[in-house]
């Protein structure tokens, strides 16, 4: 039964009337119609409790359409005096006011259930607690668009946009009506009119603003300051070691260093760590537009992150700071047992980024990008204001690419004095003045004066240069973080797990990433090939007379490719020839693959096992001690504890008892735990944008095409589409962000 005529009051019946009244009144409710006329009905509903009534109200102004408003004036007892939301108070050239009479009465009777009552009214006496006095004689339309559109927003529609993880306003609208039109279909045009199901962007632009403040605080200032302290406190203390850190420079710039607990793990385990790290920096990722510092080294596995510095101002003081405060949370061991830092650090040519990495890292040596080196004399030639004219400026980057990749000293030294007294060089006293410059700082960017260091063939860093795009892309999904608090906090939780997500791809051999192969062996004589001893060999030269010594066990070769571990043939020769198995930490082997495993799931290295056993036993001891006076004190039941017993008496495997030990009071924590941030949020509005170099590749035509397929995406393609869509849950908005592949090749710049 859910509306008819009432029995008790046996008012006359009117079928058309009786329906439309069905049409608007809820469902699953009993009620009665005692009198009606044409703009009154007068009716009593089956409820007896002031949360029943707030329950069946929601639900009457969802099936009419009708959006009421309580009375601003003190209601008597338990009478409620609502009005349409079209008479309002207030008057305005957009105000929705139209001064009409129609009100609703809500009046709950007390119950007779336990107590005596002189009231004779059979409707309290059968359940009929709740009256209800309507009045419907509106003087504007009722279901047309205008009306929906000043609708409230449901508490279903507010939550669904809150779940919207990792999107801006508009396009957490966007999606939200996306999924409305898969559900709808053809009534869809209907449910987008009403606001109560579709809001308007300013109502998503509220809910965000409201959600942030209360999830990360104030965007900037002291507040924001605080917010942040509070915040790694509370990070360091649920790991258990002091993982990011926080300081303020004696200029009031502001510093953070971060290194997770997986990036700890890079430093003790990855070999790499203590051979050559990469650092470079970007912006634009925050609105405060700090600046964020990648340490990264490069592995089989791709660029693996070391460490991430964050900081106010590019200040050779400030970097420096950071660097510092960086390297005290290093854990012991770092840089592969080097503590003092690793052999090789390259960067860009930022003289305060190089000038502060020196001052940290003393006994490293600095050397510069390849790519960002060839960019510069690039940009410096194509300066209209270095008067170099558009037909000579080839040649003289020609030229300075061969004093870049000379394999000798004596080839350098050659090259610059042939560049230098060319008639070409000669005609531009400031190219050759431009050109000494660079050429007195060989040494941090020749690559055959490199050989002793372990740089395994990169002479680029364009392991950082993914990693920055990888964070913009992967990680903030081209937008801007809400405050320096969330960006934090998407470094230590996305980032993390996206390197975590990578390393148990590669340990499962199911990296998305072609490894390099080795090369092959080219036209090397493989019958002239000598052994020396177990590891060491003598391999001919192709082109040329000369022997080369080639050590399988340090995975070195003499030639100006192999001297720096790089990949050569002459190496794949003495492999391939005497079937050796070289441990190459730059190709996917079982034990590296292993290994990878062990550092993303965070396995406890061998000589840290026993200390690790012997503190867990000590908690152990701690838990059940506790657990025993809890019972002796009576605040634990004694059918509770002998419940758990009885539980870990049934598992009779080692299996089970593991499986029960990683799934105690899972579900309890998640119930009752209070998060310093909501895992469903918004994400800020503003875009971060590309360089303008990358623009303009994109521009160039190919294939009939106005885009490059190469490249990052153009501002259109970064949109989300409904055909990216997989695993969609009704009911549900989700994550339409893009996924854009790692891409390490020479020129692409983040």
């Amino acid at each position: 039964m859910d509306v008819e005529q009432c029995h008790i009051c046996q008012t006359p019946g009117n079928t058309q009337q009786l329906e439309e009244l069905k049409k608007l009144l809820p469902s699953g409710y009993s009620h009665l119609i005692c009198t009606r006329d044409d703009d009154r009905v007068h009716l009593k509903v089956k409820l007896s409790t002031v949360g029943e009534v707030d329950k069946w109200l929601d639900e009457f102004q969802h099936s009419s359409t009708f959006t009421w408003r309580i009375e601003p004036i003190p209601s008597q007892g338990g009478t409620m005096h609502t009005e349409c939301h079209h008479k309002t108070y207030g008057s305005g050239k957009t105000s929705k006011n139209t001064n009409y009479p129609a009100t609703l009465f809500l009046v709950l009777k007390r119950s007779m259930e336990g107590r005596r009552s002189r009231s004779t009214d059979q409707h309290m006496a059968e359940g009929y607690l709740l009256y209800v006095n309507l009045r419907t004689d509106h003087n504007h339309r009722l279901s047309c668009a205008d009306a929906l559109s000043k609708r409230d927003v449901s508490a279903l529609t507010s939550e669904r946009l809150t779940e919207s993880r990792g999107h801006s306003p508009a396009s957490a609208l966007d999606t939200l009506k996306y999924d409305l039109q898969v559900e709808e279909g053809e009534r869809y045009c209907l449910a987008a009119a009403d606001r109560s199901i579709v809001p308007d962007i300013q109502f998503c632009y509220r809910l965000y603003y409201k959600i942030f403040q209360r999830a990360y605080g104030a965007p900037s200032g002291e507040d924001m300051f605080a917010d942040l302290t509070a915040w790694i406190n509370q990070y360091n203390s649920n790991h258990g070691c002091v993982c990011a850190q926080m300081e303020q420079t004696m200029d009031g710039q502001l510093v953070v260093a971060i290194c997770t607990p997986v990036m700890q793990r890079f430093h003790k385990r990855v070999h790499q760590s203590g051979e050559l790290i990469f650092v470079d920096s970007s912006g634009n990722c925050d609105r405060q537009n700090h600046r964020l510092f990648l340490v990264m080294t490069h592995s089989a596995a791709g660029g693996l992150p070391l460490g991430v510095v964050i900081t106010t101002s590019e200040t050779a003081t400030t970097i420096s700071t950071g660097m510092g405060i960086l390297k005290r949370l290093l854990p012991h061991g770092s840089f592969f047992g080097c503590e003092d830092g690793p052999q090789a650090i390259m960067t860009d040519d930022c003289p305060a980024l190089r000038q502060a990495l020196q001052s940290v890292f003393p006994t490293a040596t600095l050397i510069l990008c390849t790519f960002h080196l060839l960019q510069a004399m690039w940009r410096w030639l194509w300066n209209s204001h270095n008067q170099i004219k558009k037909e000579d400026r080839p040649q003289l980057l020609h030229g300075f690419q061969t004093l870049v990749y000379a394999k000798t000293e004596e080839d350098l030294s050659m090259a610059y004095a042939h560049l230098s007294a060319s008639t070409v060089a000669a005609q531009y006293p400031r190219f050759s003045a431009h050109l000494a410059d660079v050429y007195r700082r060989r040494s941090e960017w020749a690559l055959c004066l490199r050989s002793h260091l372990m740089t395994r063939g990169n002479n680029t860093n364009n392991y950082v240069e993914s990693a920055m795009r990888i964070v913009k892309d992967k990680v903030l999904h081209r937008l801007k973080a809400y405050n320096l608090t969330q960006l934090v906090d998407f470094i230590t939780t996305r980032f993390e797990a996206y390197y975590i997500r990578r390393l148990t791809d590669f340990a499962n051999n199911r990296v998305v990433r072609v490894l390099p192969k080795p090369p092959s062996c080219g036209d090397v004589d493989c019958q002239r090939i000598v052994r020396v001893n177990e590891s060491n060999f003598q391999v001919p030269s192709a082109s040329s007379n000369l022997w080369y010594s080639v050590n399988t066990a340090l995975g070195c070769c003499s030639c100006p490719i192999g001297v720096t571990s790089a990949p050569c043939k002459h190496r794949s020769a003495a492999v391939l020839t005497f079937n050796l198995t070289e441990p190459s930490p730059l190709q996917s082997t079982p034990s590296l693959r292993k290994l990878f495993y062990e550092i993303a799931c965070g396995t406890p290295e061998e000589s840290s096992t026993v200390t690790a056993q012997e503190g867990l036993e000590r908690q152990l001891d701690d838990i059940f001690g506790h657990l025993k006076q809890k019972l002796s004190e009576d605040k634990v039941s004694f059918s509770a504890v002998q419940s758990f017993v009885d539980s870990f008496g049934k598992l009779k495997t080692d299996s089970a008892v593991q499986s029960a030990l990683f799934s105690f009071a899972k579900d309890s924590l998640q119930s009752t735990k209070v998060h310093m941030r909501p895992r469903g949020f918004l994400q800020t509005s503003t875009a971060i944008g590309v360089q303008p170099t990358a623009v303009a590749r994109r521009k160039a035509p190919l294939g009939g095409r106005r885009t490059l397929g190469a490249g990052r995406p153009t501002k259109n393609s970064r949109r989300d589409h409904h055909y990216s869509r997989q695993g969609r849950v009704k009911g549900v908005p989700h994550n339409l962000s893009f996924c854009v592949q790692e891409n390490t090749s020479l020129g692409k710049s983040h």
